[in-house]
C-alpha cells in the first residue's frame, strides 16, 4: 500500500487454490498418487487458510464476489482435509457412513459451484469466467466418479482439475502482472 492503494488479494487467492487443486489433481489423475499425502497439510494451511484470508480481504476491497468465493472455497478446503484425514484418523466418521458424507458434500459444492459459475458470467472477466467453467465441470466429474465407482472418470476428472489448477495460475499471473502495468 505504497501509495493508499490496496493490494489485490485475489492473486494470492488464486495462487493458494491453484496450487492446492493441481497437488490434489495429481494424485486423482494417478500422475502422482502420493501428492495425496500433501493436500491435508495444503487444504488446511495454503488453499484453505490463506484463501479465507484473501476472502477477508477482498472484503475490504468491496468485492461481493471475491469475498464469497476466496472465504467459501478456503473453508471448503479446510472442511475435505479435516472429512478426508482427520475423520477416519479420530473415528468420528464410521467407514460405512464416510462414502455419503464425502458424497454429499460433492454435491452441495457442486450446487455452490453452479450458483457462482451463473453469477460469474455477469463479468466480462474471461479468465474468471474460464475458471469457474472448469471448477464446476471438475465438481461434476468428481461426483460421477464418486457415485459410480469409476476410476476412469476420476482419472478424467484429476487432468481436468491440472487445468483448472493452470487457468487459476493464469488468473494469479494477470492479478500480479495488472499491478506492475499500473506502475510502470
Amino acid at each position: 500500500m505504497a501509495d493508499g492503494k490496496m493490494s489485490n488479494p485475489g492473486a494470492v487467492g488464486l495462487g493458494a487454490f491453484a496450487l492446492t487443486t493441481f497437488v490434489l489433481n495429481l494424485a486423482n489423475a494417478g500422475l502422482v498418487p502420493a501428492a495425496l499425502f500433501a493436500v491435508l497439510p495444503l487444504g488446511l494451511f495454503y488453499g484453505g487458510l490463506t484463501q479465507f484470508i484473501a476472502g477477508f480481504f477482498e472484503f475490504k476491497t468491496g468485492n461481493t464476489f471475491g469475498m464469497t468465493a476466496f472465504t467459501a472455497y478456503g473453508a471448503f478446503w479446510i472442511a475435505l482435509a479435516f472429512l478426508i484425514y482427520m475423520g477416519p484418523i479420530w473415528h468420528w466418521i464410521p467407514d460405512e457412513a464416510f462414502g455419503a458424507a464425502l458424497g454429499v458434500t460433492l454435491i452441495a459444492w457442486t450446487i455452490f459451484t453452479a450458483v457462482m459459475t451463473v453469477l460469474v458470467f455477469n463479468t466480462k472477466h474471461t479468465t474468471v469466467i474460464t475458471i469457474f467453467v472448469l471448477l464446476l465441470i471438475l465438481f461434476i466429474l468428481l461426483d460421477i466418479g464418486h457415485y459410480t465407482g469409476s476410476k476412469a472418470i476420476t482419472t478424467f476428472a484429476g487432468y481436468e482439475g491440472i487445468i483448472t489448477a493452470l487457468a487459476a495460475w493464469y488468473g494469479m499471473y494477470e492479478a500480479i502482472k495488472a499491478q506492475f502495468d499500473l506502475t510502470t
